[in-house]
């Protein structure tokens, strides 16, 4: 039990961290990749790719270019552009915020629901929520928060996120972005993969 719960905790600091990097990026940040990628091997790329303290504003100006504008977005961070042929906030993004709202998630949020950062964190929220049923000894409920994640996994993150890497790899001034961005997708597939190695073994 002990060994799942740090699997757990494990991934849901994954999706957290990962979501908060597609924020403006910062000297905290930075300094957070560069702390975690000391635990988590898998951020050891990541960490080397982030520039001088001097040069962060060389990651501002990309991110701007690639997520915010004000001109044509380059790589926009909304799964309703990779689902609906550059349509946002269509009826991919009213299912994300459907979702959202069932969890008792009642927030305001400045950006649309589907916006890459916010859809990690979601992942991050039920996750968290599968670990307090588990210590709770809720077993239906923690059963419950592992079909969910699944669900949004393969309805949306794991649909659109190979598009969304490719256009950041053709468009990224940086290399913190190029592999930000090929991380992320390649986290979000490979987790899809033990969920649902995960969900057949439980019905087993």
């Amino acid at each position: 039990m002990d060994y799942l719960l740090s699997e757990l905790c494990q991934r849901a600091d994954n999706y957290k961290l990962l979501s908060e990097c597609y924020y403006l990026p910062d000297e905290e940040l930075m300094q957070k990749i560069a702390d975690f990628s000391q635990t988590e091997t898998n951020f050891v790329e990541l960490a080397s790719s982030v520039p001088p303290a001097a040069e962060l504003m060389l990651l501002e100006v990309d991110f701007a270019r690639l997520f915010v504008g004000p001109y044509k977005l380059l790589a926009p961070p909304y799964g309703s552009f990779y689902l609906e042929d550059g349509k946002l906030m269509g009826d991919s993004t009213a299912d994300v915020k459907v979702r959202y709202e069932k969890e008792g998630l009642d927030i305001v949020i400045k950006d649309a629901p589907d916006h890459i950062a916010m859809e990690l964190e979601f992942m991050y929220f039920l996750i968290t929520k599968q670990i307090k049923a588990i210590e709770d000894s809720n077993l239906q409920e923690a059963q419950a928060c592992l079909h969910k994640q699944s669900a949004f996994l393969q309805n949306h993150l794991v649909r659109w996120l190979p598009k969304f890497a490719e256009n950041v790899q053709q468009n990224s001034q940086t290399k913190f972005y190029m592999q930000l961005s090929q991380q992320t997708n390649d986290f979000v597939q490979e987790d899809m993969s033990v969920l649902l190695e995960n969900i057949l073994s439980s019905q087993g």
